[in-house]
């Protein structure tokens, strides 16, 4: 296989967690859009939201696991490694100096502060975001938004995999992403 080829097959995953059922997955669906994810799973309850997609909901693959075990049985048999985001320095990767190899899944901690024991098992290896800066006390207990973290992931996976990059509609109000012309 040439070395585009490789690059071409590498595929990119989200799990989510819906275990409450009232999470609103409208903007890591969006976010999910803008970096060419192959599939977000959504582990948990089948009932959430949107709000907040831009219709990417429509763009995104979507499916549902009751328990991380069967998400996880899944992403292996699609061969990822499976990243959990975390908040943590200790015992993770930095997003931007992680060894991405190919396929990979990346589990999110949107429901509950830090990734859960359930999450946590599933994950074969954990990725943060630093901060940079002069760190002080008040600082050391800041945290960045989840989606950010998400985003900033991403970037860097995507980075690795070369995956196109995609046109961007200008707007009266902001520039989108131009997903109608994708799927026509």
């Amino acid at each position: 296989m040439t070395s585009s080829a490789v690059k071409n097959s590498i595929e990119l995953y989200m799990v989510l967690s819906n275990k409450s059922g009232r999470q609103n997955l409208g903007t890591y669906l969006r976010t999910a859009s803008a970096f060419g994810t192959t599939q977000v799973l959504v582990v948990g309850s089948e009932r959430f939201g949107t709000h907040g997609a831009h219709r990417a909901q429509k763009y995104v693959d979507v499916v549902h696991f009751y328990e991380f075990a069967e998400a996880r049985a899944y992403l292996k048999s699609k061969g990822c490694t499976i990243f959990g985001l975390s908040q943590q320095p200790v015992g993770s990767f930095v997003a931007h100096a992680t060894p991405y190899e190919g396929t990979s899944a990346f589990v999110i901690d949107n429901e509950f502060p830090g990734l859960s024991e359930e999450q946590r098992a599933i994950c074969d290896n954990f990725v943060h975001v630093p901060f940079h800066g002069e760190q002080t006390e008040v600082s050391s207990k800041l945290v960045l938004d989840t989606t950010v973290v998400t985003a900033i992931t991403l970037h860097h996976f995507t980075a690795f995999a070369q995956f196109p990059v995609r046109a961007i509609e200008a707007t009266s109000s902001q520039g989108k992403f131009m997903l109608d012309a994708m799927f026509e």
